[in-house]
């Protein structure tokens, strides 16, 4: 009786509960159900793989998908592991119910996720949009996805919005791409001069922007590209943002804001590297209003 006392030992709902949240199939293992504990975590590992082979999350119904499926496969980890904690009553401990193989199983995870990463194996990332420096395109708050594999068979174009980050920054940055490695670049009253020949620019509209009254132009890259772009009306300093005539850096891009007066970009900062340029943003998912939802940005 003694020795049933010592191994008989009920499943706590609550623990099972936290470990499955914690780590995926943990709570499976504390039921004593290791191979399909074992067979939840390697699902968990599997899914994103298979999500960023179909390259489904590049567009926004996908992304929404991507998100549904992984929440959907957690929260069923986690009841599965709650209801038959709920069942074991009496239940016989198994020779890995005991501290250390759980901790063991908490490094070896915890060893695999330290070299695994979830938005590398699924293609892509959120970003948030924290200032105006790229307004009218890009709003504060914006929630954007980035396609961490866009470069990998192409080359950075002009128009291509990017998330990059320099070797001394904490933080990513999110600019356009206005000149090509090699190109004779110059700036002058915020707009583009690229290799001898003035991008187009049409007049839309005055308007504001951080409460600052700005004009509104449409303006043409060299491959065609159009989008939109915003220019204090009255700047703080004349010829701030003028760039005298500089030749880009082999395997080096330029990077400048839509809100051409408001945004710490090459001007500031220098050129950018091929290799700290990290995705390509391609759709909005989120915003402060309604209309911030499923924003297709390749073209804007």
């Amino acid at each position: 009786m003694n020795s049933e006392k010592i191994t008989l030992k009920p499943r706590n709902a609550i623990l099972a509960f936290f470990l499955a949240f914690l780590f995926p199939g943990f709570g499976q293992v504390y039921n004593g159900q290791i191979k399909k504990g074992l067979i939840f975590l390697l699902i968990t590992f599997t899914i994103p793989f298979i999500l960023g082979f179909t390259r489904i999350g590049l567009f926004f119904l996908g992304f929404l998908f991507v998100i549904i499926i992984d929440f959907s496969f957690r929260i069923f980890v986690i009841f599965d592991a709650v209801k038959n904690a709920k069942k074991l009553k009496s239940y016989e401990l198994k020779s890995y119910n005991n501290w250390y193989y759980y901790l063991i199983i908490i490094i070896g995870i915890i060893t695999i996720t330290w070299f695994y990463d979830y938005n590398l194996a699924v293609g892509v990332k959120s970003y948030k949009i924290p200032t105006t420096s790229n307004e009218p395109t890009l709003n504060v708050g914006d929630k954007v996805v980035g396609d961490l594999r866009a470069f990998n068979n192409i080359k950075p174009n002009y128009g291509d919005i990017v998330v990059f980050q320099k070797k001394d920054s904490l933080n990513p940055w999110v600019y356009r791409i206005v000149a090509l490695p090699n190109d004779k670049l110059e700036i002058k009253n915020n707009f583009l001069i690229i290799n001898g020949k003035k991008c187009k620019i049409s007049f839309i509209k005055e308007t504001k922007s951080d409460e600052f009254n700005v004009n509104e132009y449409e303006e043409e890259l060299p491959n065609g590209h159009k989008h939109k772009i915003y220019t204090f009306k009255k700047p703080f300093e004349d010829n701030k943002n003028a760039v005298n005539e500089i030749i880009i850096p082999a395997n080096c891009y330029y990077l400048i804001g839509d809100n051409r007066d408001n945004a710490m970009d090459s001007r500031y900062i220098g050129v950018i590297k091929r290799e700290e340029i990290i995705a390509k943003v391609t759709f909005g998912y989120w915003g402060k209003t309604n209309d911030r939802i499923n924003i297709n940005f390749r073209d804007k």
